[in-house]
């Protein structure tokens, strides 16, 4: 249950910190590495199949939110899409309202639609060289009753008013931009939440729920309700699965079950803790030992590398694709991982993760979990949902002059939004 990887990405509605970095992802494809190399009893063979159609799968359909709060230094705050259902527009620097420019139904178009929308105006601002404040898109529902926005928005209202200098969403458009926000893809399981091997066995024991699972619920595109379907339902599954209990949970030996799984749970809940508790105090100088003092050299390293990466996801990897930009992500990205393994055998040689802290480890899972995701783009030229590709070299023929200017089959086309 260790999350998505949404936080990979420059811009993203995820949690800061180590909980969106594809801790999953990284974990699962260390794993199965190890047992390739070795005498696993399951002889997994990866030769005659891609790698990520394995243990981890679609990973290329990574959700982007059409309209995160875009404030320079700030962390993205999610503007909920019932702004648009109320009538919110997206409207550029001008006030001149683009959404229908790219689909009939505005601003009520399918959310990967929207993403590209206000990710293609943005774009038309970085291009023009301007600075912080050369900014083309923007939610807009001031026309509104001002008391009613207050009263059916309280959150946004309470954030916007929060800041040091506070904005008005019921009186003036706000800046917007698509952020990252949830993986469809993930760590592939069963209908109980075991995770499944490259070979389509099962490893034993091994198991995944949430947004670190691909479970097969979600299309092209996500809907809310189904990453809760995707937590609750196969959090619950799995939780029974790994108790051995029935899932009524009425029998006396169910029932014992599920208070020595409690048990077990509290005791795992205080071992995290009380590690947490160390890591900041050791965060904070307080005083330890010299083989666990946090290496600061190491730590900046990381974090230098991790924000790299992030640029390379988001510039190359994000709402709009190409196969070029996807290839030079692959080709990035692969050294970065060589680097931030590097790094962790480095900081593993000093005493472990605790010697370098939270950093090296974040940005191992976050390089294997980046990687994977570019590769996945990269053998998926279709456009699906969340996956949006355009072929350069359909784009070049066309505008050549071939065919009489006629435009390419994915132009005639809206993207497909199929179950996966």
């Amino acid at each position: 249950a260790s999350g998505g990887l949404g936080g990979i990405y420059q811009h993203s509605t995820n949690p800061l910190g180590f909980n969106a970095l594809g801790s999953s992802v990284g974990l699962a494809l260390r794993l199965e590495d190890r047992l390739s190399s070795s005498s696993s009893p399951l002889n997994i063979n990866n030769n005659n199949m891609n790698k990520y159609n394995g243990i981890v799968s679609d990973l290329e359909y990574v959700q982007f939110h059409p309209t995160s709060l875009y404030l320079p230094n700030e962390a993205r705050f999610l503007l909920t899409e019932a702004l648009r259902g109320e009538g919110a527009i997206l409207r550029d620097a001008s006030g001149r309202a683009f959404a229908r420019d790219y689909h009939p139904n505005g601003e009520l178009a399918p959310r990967d639609i929207v993403a590209r929308a206000v990710f293609m105006e943005s774009q038309k601002s970085a291009a023009g060289g301007g600075g912080e404040d050369d900014h083309n898109a923007y939610l807009d529902i001031s026309h509104r009753d001002s008391e009613w926005l207050k009263d059916r928005f309280p959150s946004i209202h309470a954030h916007l008013k929060s800041r040091t200098n506070p904005m008005d969403f019921t009186q003036e458009k706000i800046p917007v931009i698509p952020a990252a926000h949830y993986t469809c893809g993930g760590v592939t399981t069963d209908l109980n939440g075991c995770v499944i091997a490259s070979n389509g066995e099962w490893y034993g024991n091994l198991y995944a729920a949430g947004e670190a699972a691909r479970t097969g619920l979600h299309g092209g595109n996500r809907l809310a309700s189904t990453s809760l379907l995707e937590g609750l339902v196969y959090g619950a599954s799995v939780g029974e699965m790994v108790a051995g209990v029935v899932s009524d949970g009425t029998d006396d030996k169910a029932l014992e079950n599920r208070e020595r799984v409690m048990e077990t749970m509290h005791q795992a809940r205080y071992a995290i803790e009380q590690r947490l508790a160390l890591e900041q105090s050791t965060s904070a100088g307080s005083t330890v030992s010299s083989t666990s003092a946090v290496d600061e050299g190491m730590r900046k390293e990381a974090t230098a590398i991790l924000t790299n990466l992030k640029s390379i996801m988001w510039d190359n990897v994000g709402v709009v694709r190409t196969p070029s930009k996807l290839a030079l992500a692959v080709s990035e990205l692969s050294a970065m991982r060589d680097e931030a393994d590097q790094l962790w055998n480095n900081s593993s040689s000093s005493g472990g993760c605790g010697g370098a802290g939270w950093e090296v480890v974040a940005l191992r899972d976050a390089a294997h979990a980046g990687l994977a995701v570019a590769e996945s783009a990269l053998a998926n030229r279709v456009s699906g949902g969340a996956h949006y590709v355009v072929l350069e070299e359909i784009e070049s023929e066309n505008n050549n002059g071939n065919g009489g200017g006629s435009k390419s089959d994915s132009d005639d086309e809206e993207p497909l939004h199929a179950v996966i």
